[in-house]
């Protein structure tokens, strides 16, 4: 979003406001073109996310009503929502706003619900004095946080005047909660560091390193990756795995959560600690340096939409491996642009990336026509004209 308002904010006869959720204070500011809206967390839902509860997902009437007077006191054209899963588009939905309102799909809570857990119980995860307390059957804290934002995200997707996806599987979900739905086609815009890199080349990366940047959660599927690395120990015993994400930066002694824990848990007992390397958070250029560097990139994740790390991988050219599953089928074609597996299968992970490994022919196909789409497909030109055109259809109608 921040490389889409970048291009924006200088384009004659267009105003941007932007109004998002953080801290405790109201706050508003001009900046680059652009007036800023803080609005400060309601106190019993910072109080209920800080004990991990589900009702922390609840939309907030406090937080509703101060978007609408922002939008009362900003006059827009036109209202974009970026993402289903937050409570912004609820001023369209109560009736706060007759504004012409467009909401952007990221992920979709009714589906990703039932794959929050990563196909693992939560006694799995848990230490020993949570295991104890548990029921049997007992969901992982991830489920329930989804279950509890989709009321909303049906309330905010019914509501729109235009809702604005990248994939099959988002036109999909939105015509099945409503036939009527005006749908527009709107790319992401990827950060141009990634466009602008050299292209990935087998000559130069490093044999049978891999990239990853699932996330530390159950639904990223990084349990799946590392079943898999163990498994292609046995055949490249010199394999790498590199993870590039926010949660695994080293062993805490009180993770974040329980799945850090449980994937510290898994290195540890599949002795794969020399094998598998945790970068923390990484900004572009160090990604782009560990796209070059790998041999292949993987996202195990359970259900994705658009996947933008995958993409960005795509865009540097790099052969990838990616799950059968949501909108990544519209973003990967198979054997042509990447290889798929189906979700949770380990096994044929490791035999697509098995595979990667062994033809040198096969990895550069791969990479060379996977950039070539991702290039034309993530276009700013294109991107941002796709996106003017569904704002004056808003308009205009």
């Amino acid at each position: 979003m921040s490389v889409l308002l970048n291009r924006l904010k200088n384009r004659t006869g267009l105003e941007l406001g932007i109004c998002t959720l953080h801290g405790t204070t109201d706050t508003q500011f001009r900046a680059d073109n652009v007036d800023y809206f803080i609005v400060k967390r309601s106190l019993l839902r910072t109080v209920q996310s800080r004990l991990r509860s589900s009702r922390a997902a609840l939309p907030a009437k406090s937080q509703i009503l101060s978007y609408a007077s922002i939008v009362g006191q900003w006059d827009p054209d036109v209202i974009h929502v970026h993402g289903t899963e937050q409570d912004y588009g609820l001023i369209k939905a109560w009736g706060l706003t007759d504004k012409p309102l467009a909401v952007s799909i990221q992920g979709l809570m009714a589906p990703l619900s039932r794959k929050a857990n990563g196909e693992l119980s939560a006694s799995e995860t848990s230490g020993p004095i949570r295991r104890l307390l548990l029921r049997s059957g007992s969901d992982l804290p991830g489920c329930r946080v989804f279950r509890a934002r989709i009321p909303t995200e049906e309330a905010v997707l019914r509501s729109a005047d235009m809702v604005l996806g990248r994939t099959e599987w988002d036109h999909s979900w939105a015509w099945a909660l409503r036939p009527s739905v005006r749908y527009r086609h709107v790319d992401e815009m990827m950060r141009p560091e990634f466009r602008a890199a050299e292209p990935w080349t087998i000559a130069t990366c490093r044999r049978h390193q891999v990239f990853c940047t699932s996330g530390p959660t159950a639904s990223k599927g990084l349990h799946v990756l590392l079943d898999a690395i163990r498994r292609l120990r046995q055949v490249y015993p010199s394999i790498k795995l590199h993870v590039a994400s926010v949660g695994f930066e080293s062993r805490p002694y009180w993770p974040q959560n329980d799945y850090v824990r449980f994937v510290f848990d898994l290195v540890g007992k599949w002795d794969l600690s020399h094998a598998v390397r945790f970068l923390g958070w990484q900004p572009a250029d160090a990604m782009v340096e560990q796209l070059r560097a790998a041999h292949c990139f993987v996202t195990p994740s359970f259900l994705e939409n658009g996947c933008n790390a995958l993409q960005e991988a795509m865009l540097a050219g790099n052969p990838c491996v990616a799950t059968f599953s949501g909108g990544l089928l519209t973003t990967v074609a198979p054997e042509t642009t990447g290889l798929l597996f189906p979700v949770g299968d380990s096994a044929l992970l490791a035999r697509q990336i098995d595979r990667l490994f062994q033809d040198d022919t096969l990895a550069i196909s791969l990479g060379a026509k996977a950039r070539l789409v991702a290039r034309e497909r993530h276009d700013p030109d294109r991107v941002e004209g796709q996106l003017m055109r569904a704002y004056e259809e808003l308009v205009h109608p």
